[in-house]
């Protein structure tokens, strides 16, 4: 009885220590040096970036089955690059890149589609749009260094 008990404890807290070990990146406004700030594309970036968060980072970082196009195709570039021995670093590296082909269709659909975010990207002064994704892509990028060795 006693040896039942402590095997169950000692699963559960197995368990519970693999799973603790994952951090839920967070999505906040990034700051920017005077004259560079674009409030739409900041609030679309954050937006963006919490829902790639909660239905594709997570679920795959907890190693769980992916159940949609946007987790499979993450799982997919992980196991090609790590096999399924990749920890959280890994997937914030490849969420980095799948993330911001989307984020950089939508920035540069603002850009051209609202006047108001085409003058704000003048006024910014980024030499060009690549320039401008760079920067975007620097201030909102997965930490890279979760896990240390």
């Amino acid at each position: 009885m006693k040896f039942s008990v402590l095997a169950f404890a000692t699963m559960t807290a197995t368990l519970l220590t693999g799973c603790s070990g994952i951090v839920t990146p967070k999505s906040e406004l990034a700051s920017h040096e005077p004259g560079k700030s674009i409030p739409a594309i900041d609030s679309t970036i954050v937006e963006l970036k919490q829902e790639y968060i909660d239905n594709c980072y997570m679920p795959v970082a907890k190693k769980n089955p992916p159940e949609t196009n946007c987790q499979a195709e993450l799982f997919q570039m992980l196991e090609r690059r790590y096999g399924l021995n990749f920890n959280q670093n890994h997937v914030a590296m490849a969420a980095n890149t799948l993330m911001f082909k989307v984020i950089d269709e939508k920035i540069l659909e603002m850009s051209r589609q609202d006047p108001n975010v085409r003058e704000a990207v003048r006024a910014a002064s980024f030499s060009g749009p690549s320039d401008m994704l760079s920067y975007y892509k620097e201030k909102y990028q997965f930490d890279t260094e979760i896990e240390k060795y």
